[in-house]
């Protein structure tokens, strides 16, 4: 096509045309069964008393601000200054606070469930830090 000419048609709208039967939506009614994270219980027997299953501990999940300071070391900055500046004014934490909460955080499964390339990230800048020493 000539530059300066549109196509007749989006690409968008000719995508429909070439796919004109509609995807079946999850309505409340067709919703998927939910696993459960538990292992399941044998059946019981009768006349045996067993000791219970241990169960699991539930790690613990992150605080707001655990959250907050991962999505925040998410971001790129280009000027260290900009990202003193902005760890005072968006968490309200001195620079040296958030850096103690960064150091504990990414030694925190759940953190690296929630952020894991930001997590591994970190984790390596530390390592790589330790070596040199």
């Amino acid at each position: 096509m000539p530059p300066g000419q549109r196509p007749a048609r989006s690409v968008q709208r000719a995508r429909q045309e070439e796919d004109p039967a509609p995807r079946p939506v999850r309505g409340p009614q067709q919703e998927a069964p939910r696993r459960s994270r538990e292992a399941p219980k044998p059946p019981a027997r009768q006349g045996q008393a067993g000791p219970e299953p241990r169960r699991r501990e539930a790690e613990p999940k992150l605080s707001s601000l655990e959250s907050r300071i991962l999505s925040f070391e998410a971001r790129w900055w280009r000027a260290s200054g900009a990202k003193t500046q902005a760890i005072s004014d968006e968490l309200e934490l001195t620079p040296e606070r958030y850096y103690q909460h960064l150091a504990r955080l990414i030694d925190h499964p759940e953190a690296a469930r929630e952020q894991p390339a930001v997590v591994r990230r970190l984790r390596a800048a530390r390592d790589e830090r330790r070596a040199a020493r």
